[in-house]
């Protein structure tokens, strides 16, 4: 029995030595494939960006705002700067590793770019190449902020003010004097989304009448209003959006706006004129 007992204990702590050189073989197996797949992900050129390049997305004729984009560093240099800042481990593998270049943190650096609405980014791992998509804000017109220092900025659609600019004259430029007092940034939305896609509007009623007017001043927020800039005066409401009013203006119109002072259009479904 003895002899058998101690045939046991011994066949017991070979399969535990064999057991820890199995372990400690599998962790410094893997700790090789760590440090491998470091040194490849870091040092390798598989991961090296060879080229980058940038399409620009639905450019305004002439490419008028392409000098938005230029006004600023080179585009590539703002966005490598950006992801090499994302976090420490970034920061070490540096700009052209194309593994730090990720399309979910655009959003991100595109708060400091109002000029772009979109960017996207494709990578190419086999041609090891970044392929940068840009959209630029269309320009729907101008917003001056009327103070003693007048500050003008374009907007698109949407309200964005995305890029400083001179004060305008004229009827060629869509143009919202803005007397409210308020304090307005660069990347801002001018108004709230109800008001201003009224405001869109009114701009569109104003273009289809055939008036050739472009001027839009907004007096004080509170009464919610948009005046021309014309004579005659016209005044529409920002509450609702002025369905009936390219209708009543082409009325007016015809009949002859010589002798009108105002037209008051500030209550939904009702005209008033002088």
């Amino acid at each position: 029995m003895r002899g058998g007992l101690y045939f046991d204990e011994r066949q017991q702590k070979k399969r535990r030595r064999i057991l820890k050189l199995k372990i400690y073989g599998g962790i410094a197996a893997f700790f090789v494939l760590l440090i491998g797949a470091g040194y490849l992900i870091a040092y390798s050129p598989l991961f090296r960006i060879k080229d980058i390049s940038i399409q620009y997305l639905e450019a305004q004729p002439h490419d008028i705002n392409r000098q938005f984009l230029e006004v600023k560093p080179p585009l590539i240099n703002d966005l490598k700067n950006f992801f090499t800042n994302r976090s420490k481990i970034a920061e070490f593998l540096g700009p052209e590793n194309i593994l730090i270049w990720k399309q979910e943190k655009i959003g991100e650096f595109l708060k400091n770019r109002p000029e772009i609405s979109e960017i996207t980014i494709k990578k190419n791992y086999f041609k090891r190449r970044i392929e940068i998509g840009v959209k630029e804000r269309e320009r729907f017109g101008v917003w001056c902020q009327q103070s003693e220092n007048a500050t003008c900025w374009w907007f698109d659609r949407n309200g964005i003010l995305f890029a400083e600019t001179l004060n305008v004259e004229g009827q060629l430029i869509n143009k919202v004097a803005d007397f409210s007092d308020r304090q307005l940034n660069l990347g801002d939305k001018a108004l709230d989304d109800k008001f201003f896609q009224n405001l869109i509007k009114i701009f569109e009623v104003l273009e289809r009448s055939g008036l050739k007017i472009k001027s839009l001043k907004l007096e004080n927020l509170e009464f919610q209003e948009a005046i021309t800039e014309s004579s005659p005066t016209i005044f529409f409401s920002l509450r609702f959006a002025p369905d009936s009013a390219l209708e009543v203006i082409k009325s007016l119109k015809d009949k002859g706006l010589e002798g009108i002072e105002y037209i008051d259009l500030r209550v939904e479904n009702r005209v008033y004129y002088k």
